[in-house]
């Protein structure tokens, strides 16, 4: 016979491990995952702006839309080699999480405008939604000083942490910071923003 007391503790003990484990988004520190990924937290949570741009083909994006979606925005520009050399492993992100609520989002600053992003996304063959913002609008809305940052938005549309520089996107960090940050809203008893009634 199987003594229940013994199996209610091992349960306690993995919900506990499990509930640290999703505490992350929301208290993200320097031991935890955001800094596997050389992610700093952001401190305040401040909502993101809410910037309305157009995408490659015409259509316009308006931020606030996505709220309900874990959001990677991207800020980067076709001149800059560091910005180039991390898109593969963007695209491979985003294809990987493409159909969930996890979206990886770029804002491409480059000043000459639509032509030489199109050429350069159509040459590598790139899926990755692109904004583009010429004058470079964005960069003070969001507190950017350099290229590539990337910004992590929670499903409330609030800015939650920040990475300066060139990353692997696809490294097995980042997908398990994905992962628990889709299973965190997922749970029982958690509801997104975007399913209340």
């Amino acid at each position: 016979m199987l003594d229940v007391s013994i199996v209610m503790g091992k349960k306690l003990i993995f919900l506990i491990a499990i509930l640290l484990a999703f505490n992350l988004p929301a208290n993200a520190d320097e031991s935890g995952l955001f800094s596997t990924i050389g992610a700093k937290p952001i401190k305040n949570h401040k909502k993101a702006p809410n910037v309305c741009l157009e995408e490659l083909n015409g259509e316009k994006v308006q931020l606030a839309a996505l709220k309900g979606k874990i959001i990677f925005l991207n800020f980067w520009a076709t001149w800059c080699g560091p910005c180039r050399e991390e898109m593969p492993s963007m695209e491979a992100l985003y294809q990987h999480y493409k159909g969930k609520d996890f979206l990886f989002l770029t804002i491409c600053i480059d000043d000459e405008g639509r032509e030489p992003v199109k050429k350069f996304i159509e040459r590598y063959r790139y899926r990755i939604p692109i904004l583009l913002d010429p004058a470079g609008k964005t960069l003070d809305l969001f507190e950017i000083s350099r290229i590539p940052t990337t910004l992590i938005i929670d499903r409330n549309g609030r800015m939650i942490g920040r990475v300066i520089g060139l990353r692997n996107w696809s490294s097995p960090e980042v997908f398990s910071l994905v992962d628990q940050m889709l299973m965190l809203h997922d749970r029982p008893g958690v509801v997104p923003v975007s399913r209340r009634g």
